[in-house]
């Protein structure tokens, strides 16, 4: 399970990597943004994923939760991209208004979540 998580993590930090090349964005704050959300952190947590470090896989759910409801508004919070999605459209989108729910974020969650239970046990099990 922790390779797995691994592989995606670094899959997505490749990817984040990619879009701060190819997309072009309206201000430095978002390329920060994502530089941060999309890179940075799944980079810590692919690391704490390998190192089997709590706080590390702990951060690295952040960027999920802020990805797996998204809203499509000009006064959006982060970009609306994300470097992997399966997202359903939800609400009203005539109006430039809506939000995406993105169940690849929302599986990311639970999967880590998992992980850290498993690391939690295993601390109880072992005492270390």
């Amino acid at each position: 399970m922790f390779k797995f998580a691994n592989a995606i993590l670094l899959v997505y930090a490749l990817i984040g990597l990619v879009i701060c090349f190819v997309v072009e964005f309206e201000s430095s704050v978002d390329i920060l943004q994502v530089v941060l959300l999309f890179i940075t952190i799944p980079l810590i947590g692919a690391y704490g994923v390998w190192k089997r470090n709590f706080i590390a896989i702990a951060v690295s759910i952040v960027p999920f939760v802020l990805q797996s409801v998204r809203s499509i508004s000009p006064d959006r919070f982060i970009p609306n991209i994300a470097p992997i999605t399966i997202s359903i459209p939800v609400g009203d989108f005539s109006n430039g208004n809506g939000y995406l729910v993105d169940f690849f974020a929302l599986f990311m969650i639970v999967y880590l979540t998992i992980l850290l239970c498993k690391l939690i046990n295993n601390k109880d099990k072992y005492g270390s």
